[in-house]
């Protein structure tokens, strides 16, 4: 008779360690999702960064070209 609550409790347990399971590997997937959406979003920060680094740089030079070839044009 004691025997049989042990394996009871015992199935308790292993119903309790399988939901534990399942709602751990529902966490990594979600863990997952949300990894590539930053690098997604980080990804198109660092292109916009890009974009805006170029333009600017774009402008020094020619702000500091233009009147460097107008002189030599003299």
């Amino acid at each position: 008779m004691a025997a049989e609550p042990m394996d009871i409790r015992m199935a308790r347990l292993e119903g309790a360690y399988e939901r534990i399971t399942a709602r751990l590997a529902g966490v990594e997937r979600e863990v997952a999702a949300l990894r590539a959406d930053v690098g997604a979003q980080f990804a198109e920060q660092h292109r916009r960064v890009d974009v805006q680094f170029y333009w600017l740089l774009t402008l020094v030079l020619g702000s500091i070209l233009i009147p460097v070839l107008r002189d030599l044009a003299r």
